[in-house]
């Protein structure tokens, strides 16, 4: 029996290098795979908007657009950052007669990520009715639309809470309402007020979500017989905008504005081959 016992042993600790190994190579290999090459920098270092890199978001009858504005005072830079306001138009835009002016720009026809990483580093200032938000959408009009959907929230956050939305939404789960099989958002605690990295990594099998560097939410592509479940792979455009009120923020209160969003700055990452 000590014998058998002795054998069993020397075996284990022989094999435990070779599995070792092996299981390291493996690990490496995903490592390589998913490594990233810098592509596209936003520092805000200049005393305007890079008309080069970012075009304003029109406005639109949608809860996230109606108030959009261009004017210059509901957005401004500030020592190296972009400041995006939601404000009370209490005579600030005299030929506007919405009750409140917000903001947004985009990449749109100007830089795109297809597989890559996306990061943000923001920071909030809350008000009731504020709603700002970080988010990639399909470039070309196919995935703008259903039933070939691509949109991907990298950050969202409502009024004054102490967390962000990170979400992905397509045809199935928009349309086809599958929103647990897999996941396809998450609610992650968060101190808004402070400068935060939101992200998300497009592969070609995955979105990974994080906030400062701690993974969320990882929302695989599946096998399914059902349309549109993983339309990424696609150019996307990003889009950073002050929004206010509507149906999922809940109750407003102009009382409380200003609200606005800080953009330290954006980095893309392109996937390397």
């Amino acid at each position: 029996m000590k014998v058998k016992t002795s054998i069993a042993i020397t075996l284990i600790l022989i094999c435990l290098p070779i599995l070792y190994f092996f299981i390291g190579n493996e690990r490496s290999t995903d490592e390589l795979v998913y490594e990233y090459d810098m592509e596209w920098v936003e520092e805000f270092n200049l005393s305007r908007v890079d008309t080069s890199k970012w075009s304003f978001m029109a406005r639109r009858e949608s809860d996230a657009g109606r108030y959009f504005s261009k004017s210059s005072e509901v957005f401004e830079i500030r020592r190296n950052f972009l400041r995006l306001y939601a404000r009370k138009n209490d005579g600030i835009v005299r030929d506007d007669t919405a009750s409140v002016l917000t903001v947004g720009f985009e990449t749109f026809r100007k830089q795109t990520i297809d597989y890559g990483k996306v990061e943000v580093c923001a920071r909030i200032r809350g008000a009731q009715g504020a709603w700002p938000a970080i988010w990639l959408r399909g470039e070309d009009e196919r995935y703008s639309t259903y039933p070939d959907y691509a949109e991907i929230d990298i950050m969202e956050h409502l009024n004054y809470e102490k967390k962000v939305y990170q979400t992905v939404h397509t045809n199935y789960t928009d349309i086809l309402k599958y929103r647990k099989h897999p996941e396809y958002s998450v609610e992650v605690s968060v101190d808004p007020s402070k400068y935060n990295v939101y992200a998300v990594e497009i592969l070609p099998d995955r979105i990974i979500f994080s906030v400062n560097g701690r993974k969320t939410l990882t929302y695989p592509k599946i096998e399914t017989n059902e349309y549109g479940q993983f339309p990424f792979g696609c150019p996307m455009h990003l889009m950073i905008d002050m929004q206010y009120g509507g149906e999922w923020v809940g109750v407003s209160d102009v009382s409380t504005l200003p609200a606005y969003m800080d953009i330290d700055w954006v980095k893309f990452y392109k996937l390397r081959k």
